[in-house]
């Protein structure tokens, strides 16, 4: 979507734990795997003092709107996106964390898409400013990955989860940065690997710890499998392309950008390889891998980072991109404008 009315990102937020494991401490503790010791993270986020994923993205949305100079009644929508357990079964945390921030009048919508639903969320709620039904949007994100239902230094492909809460503030009006473009880009045929040979429960929880990895290698060793890595590279491409063409840049003319702190390691090819960007655009040094895959939180937590860094001047062009299993690929390209003090 190439946006033609002016839609600007306002303010960021995060709220991170102060606890930082080092990954050499969990080896040494006997609590990774052999596949995950490797990937290049140096430490990880972890929350210890029982704060619940959508108080963390209370707090980061709070951050945000303070941030945006908005008054919370002035926002009409929040979208809440996640990838693990809430804090309750059966609810709905998006209202939770839409009444904990901007009050009870904005819509407020769970996305989710897995690793993608943050970008997601911003490419949803374009639409509704673009089409004037609200003038200021909020995004957030939550999780906490605590054991034993979810083995968050094993159980997933090429990456270990942190803990975090992140915020996106849009609007119609002035803010720090344009909305030049945004796009999703989805290969729905792709969503074996993340169910492998497993069946369907009639429950949740059914596994413990769940077993995503395990999925995955269950898909990987059937046939055909091989030959999917194609499709999977050509949606990856497909949402670079599409996401530059709509906004009408280069990638040479892309400064900075924040992808999945997910890490292959061992001198493998990389996410910013296959993009065509070197590792120093993006904040895998700065932040990736001193936290970890914050799941649907890792675009906000970037550009936060780098705005609060002072790594971003006025007239910049970011990319912002994301990988949701299932498979959907979710990218935005914005422009500095005008950076906050």
């Amino acid at each position: 979507m190439r946006h033609t009315t002016d839609i600007y990102l306002t303010a960021t937020g995060t709220w991170l734990p102060d606890h930082r494991r080092p990954l050499a401490d969990a080896v040494a503790a006997g609590l990774v795997g052999e596949s995950h010791r490797d990937l290049g993270y140096e430490s990880i986020a972890v929350e210890e003092s029982g704060t619940a994923p959508v108080d963390m993205a209370v707090a980061a949305a709070r951050q945000a709107v303070h941030r945006s100079g908005r008054a919370g009644a002035e926002f009409g929508l929040h979208l809440h996106a996640s990838v693990w357990f809430q804090g309750l079964d059966c609810w709905a945390p998006a209202a939770y964390v839409a009444n904990h921030s901007v009050g009870p009048q904005a819509i407020a919508y769970s996305v989710d898409q897995r690793s993608a639903g943050g970008l997601g969320a911003l490419h949803l709620a374009a639409a509704y400013l673009t089409c004037g039904t609200v003038g200021n949007a909020l995004i957030t994100t939550g999780d906490r990955f605590d054991g034993p239902a979810i083995d968050r230094w094993n159980s997933y492909v090429q990456a270990i989860w942190g803990d975090g809460g992140t915020a996106l503030a849009l609007s119609t009006e002035a803010g720090f940065a344009r909305l030049l473009s945004s796009v999703v880009v989805s290969d729905n045929s792709l969503e074996r690997w993340d169910r492998g040979a497993t069946p369907f429960a009639a429950g949740p929880l059914q596994e413990k710890p769940v077993q995503v990895e395990k999925r995955f290698e269950q898909h990987a060793a059937t046939p055909g499998a091989e030959a999917e890595f194609g499709r999977w590279t050509a949606a990856v491409l497909a949402a670079r392309d599409q996401v530059l063409a709509e906004a009408g840049v280069q990638l040479g003319d892309i400064t900075r950008a924040v992808l999945p702190f997910v890490h292959r390691g061992g001198g493998q090819a990389e996410l910013h390889d296959l993009l065509g960007l070197t590792e120093e655009q993006t904040v895998w040094r700065e932040l990736g891998r001193q936290v970890g895959h914050l799941g649907a939180g890792d675009p906000f937590a970037g550009l936060d980072r780098l705005l609060q860094d002072g790594a971003l001047a006025v007239g910049d062009r970011v990319l912002l991109y994301s990988v949701g299993v299932g498979f959907t690929m979710a990218a935005a390209v914005i422009e500095i404008t005008d950076l906050p003090a």
